[in-house]
C-alpha cells in the first residue's frame, strides 16, 4: 500500500468507517428497543426486526458479492488473500448467516408458525 495516501482517500475511508459504526449502533438500539418495549407483542416485534434485517441481509450479499467480483480472477486464490480481505469476507458471512437464519425462523419465535391459537367459545 502507498505510504502517502491522498486526502480524498483518507476521508473516504474514515467516512466508510463511520457508516459501518452507525449501522452497528442502529442495529443495537433498534433491536434493544424492540426487545424492551415490544416484549408483550411478539408479532409486532417480528415485523419491526424483519424490516431492519431485510435490507441488511441484502447488503451482506451485495457486499460479499461485490468484494469477490472486484478481485477478478484472483478471487479464488484464497492462499494469497491479505488479512483485510479475510476479515471482510469472514465478518460478512458471520453477519449474513444469523440474519438468514432469522428469516428462515431458525431458533426463534415465528408468529405465523408459533402463534397461540385463539380460544373458541
Amino acid at each position: 500500500p502507498p505510504t502517502d495516501m491522498p486526502l480524498a482517500t483518507r476521508v473516504t475511508i474514515l467516512q466508510l468507517g463511520h457508516v459501518a459504526g452507525l449501522l452497528g449502533l442502529l442495529n443495537f438500539f433498534v433491536l434493544s428497543a424492540c426487545r424492551k418495549y415490544l416484549q408483550s407483542q411478539p408479532a409486532i416485534q417480528e415485523q419491526i426486526v424483519g424490516a431492519l434485517l431485510k435490507p441488511l441481509v441484502l447488503g451482506d450479499f451485495l457486499h460479499i458479492g461485490i468484494t469477490l467480483w472486484a478481485l477478478g480472477d484472483s478471487r479464488w486464490d484464497v492462499a494469497n488473500w491479505g488479512a483485510l480481505l479475510w476479515i471482510t469476507v469472514v465478518t460478512g458471512f458471520s453477519l449474513m448467516i444469523p440474519r438468514i437464519a432469522w428469516h428462515l425462523g431458525i431458533g426463534r419465535y415465528v408468529d405465523k408458525r408459533d402463534g397461540y391459537p385463539t380460544k373458541k367459545h
